[in-house]
């Protein structure tokens, strides 16, 4: 009798337990697939305790769920979703443990040398790379200091990589990707000149020189885009580098723009499966011509679309203009209520836009023919813009079931 009781006692706590697990429902209503998408979720929805939890999907995948914050602090808890159906609804489940076998298809680093000094503006002398993940860049640091791996924080996805100076040009540019694996730890150690060159992982494709190369932050003075070169000092750092999204926070203080000086925070966000950088902009003043935008080039076509119904957008350029002379495609999205014109200036399409709240948020991404997923033509870079308008464009949405 006694064995029959707890056998009850042990099926009775088992149930409950299945019972009480979080389920949410997440549904696609539109009539697009989507490709590589990341549910959020804010974090005071969900009943997390400390501990490490995981997603699990009908089919028993365990997938990874990590916590991050946007750049207002508001956490929210995310999973990946590499294929959702149009008009589908897919249900998942929480529960406590590591997504062990999930591959990291996301990292952020910033690195720089210890054991040498500064001399003449230059670092030199033995020393070693450590992968800090923080620095105040120090007063009077300048381009090519041999000091900062790659001259700036790095960040990629499986799908491409990316660094932006840390110095007074703070331009983004690409590290174009033949493989879907993590590479950025690799580049750089050797110098600045090696990843110009062709390699097995791919190579720096990107042209940036005193233009906005792709997305880098700047304001329009009324005939130009200038960017975030006069500022008092600078503080980057990493504040995630998780398996399906990574970032790069940067606060710009005492930004010299139009007469106005603020200080800017930067926050840089980076997906699994995704081509596309987030950026998310905050200002401490009122700046009304914040701008982006892509370098020009006569090998590309810039490619604007007629009209627009959604609430994203965006601008685009495709032609033989990387580096390598191979096809690329570039392409900014914004918010199309934040949009006050899309002009140009000697260097660069510019696209210009107006903070709400003193925030402003795009996204960036390139393409490349020789990617391990290439790009070769018009029609397929168009397509990869659609996936991330479809995204942009698209929310799901989630019920949560306690």
């Amino acid at each position: 009798m006694r064995k029959k009781h707890l056998l009850f006692l042990v099926f009775f706590i088992c149930c409950c337990g299945i019972i009480q697990a979080q389920q949410i429902e997440v549904k696609n209503s539109s009539i697009h697939n989507l490709y590589n998408y990341v549910v959020e979720i804010p974090i005071e929805k969900l009943n997390l305790k400390e501990a490490n939890y995981v997603i699990v999907t009908n089919k028993g995948q365990e997938l990874p769920l990590e916590v991050v914050a946007d750049i207002n602090g508001n956490q929210k808890a995310i999973f990946p979703v590499d294929f959702f159906p149009a008009h589908t609804t897919l249900t998942f489940t929480i529960k406590k443990g590591f997504a062990n076998n999930y591959p990291k298809r996301t990292y952020a680093e910033l690195a720089h040398k210890i054991g040498g000094k500064f001399e003449n503006k230059k670092y030199v002398g033995d020393f070693s790379w450590v992968k800090t993940n923080y620095l105040r860049v120090p007063d009077g640091f300048t381009d090519h200091a041999y000091y900062i791996k790659y001259e700036g924080p790095g960040w990629e996805s499986d799908k491409v990589a990316f660094r932006f100076y840390l110095d007074w040009r703070n331009g983004i540019d690409v590290f174009a990707k033949k493989t879907p694996q993590i590479v950025l730890p690799f580049v750089g150690v050797d110098g600045y000149e090696s990843y110009h060159s062709m390699a097995v992982w791919g190579m720096d494709n990107m042209k940036v020189g005193n233009t906005l190369g792709l997305g880098s932050i700047a304001s329009w003075d009324g005939n130009k885009a200038v960017r975030v070169e006069k500022r008092d000092s600078v503080i980057c750092l990493i504040p995630t580098d998780g398996k399906i999204r990574s970032q790069v926070f940067t606060t710009y203080y005492g930004w010299e723009t139009n007469g106005t000086k603020c200080n800017l925070q930067s926050l840089i966000s980076i997906d699994a499966g995704s081509r596309a950088s987030r950026m998310e902009l905050k200002a401490d003043k009122n700046i009304d011509n914040i701008a982006t935008g892509i370098i020009k080039d006569n090998n590309a076509e810039l490619i604007i679309p007629k009209q627009t119904s959604g609430e994203w957008s965006y601008m685009a350029t495709f032609g033989k203009q990387s580096l390598n002379n191979d096809m690329m495609g570039l392409a900014v999205f914004y918010k199309t209520k934040q949009l006050v014109k899309i002009t140009e200036d000697n260097l660069n399409h510019v696209i210009i836009l107006k903070p709400l709240n003193g925030q402003v948020e795009y996204y960036f991404m390139p393409t490349w023919e020789l990617d391990w997923e290439q790009v070769k033509d018009k029609a397929a870079f168009e397509k990869c813009i659609d996936e991330v308008l479809n995204r942009l464009n698209n929310p799901v949405s989630y019920i949560i079931h306690p």
